[in-house]
């Protein structure tokens, strides 16, 4: 993390921390003065699609280095666009394919990322 004077790669990270911990004991403490009908944090079944999309996030990252980025990458939005977004199966193909391939281009040929090939290499 480094010292105040020479901060280490940790040190940003760090006091973004510290000031989201402080934000969030100043809204609890706000939410407690209030009076009146209590809301509920997730409303029936609203905490479903969050959870979800943990998930898809969860098996995108597990499954890079084996399927690959280009074949991952595309699976992840087809899944997250049907499941999370809840969009037209042609506008799901569509986007899924030119973001892969956008992201693709920008990262093994732009940036010279080398990015995991998966089973087909």
């Amino acid at each position: 993390m480094g010292r105040f004077k020479h901060p280490g790669p940790g040190f940003f990270p760090f006091g973004l921390a510290v000031i989201l911990v402080f934000l969030a004991l100043a809204l609890i403490l706000q939410s407690r003065k209030k009076e009146g009908v209590p809301v509920p944090f997730w409303p029936e079944r609203a905490w479903l699609r969050p959870l979800l999309g943990a998930v898809i996030f969860l098996l995108y990252a597990l499954s890079l280095g084996y399927l690959g980025f280009i074949l991952t990458t595309f699976l992840f939005l087809v899944v997250w666009m049907w499941v999370v977004e809840r969009i037209r199966w042609a506008t799901i193909i569509t986007i899924s394919v030119a973001v892969t391939a956008v992201l693709y281009l920008i990262f093994e040929y732009f940036l010279e990322v080398p990015l995991p090939t998966g089973f087909w290499s």
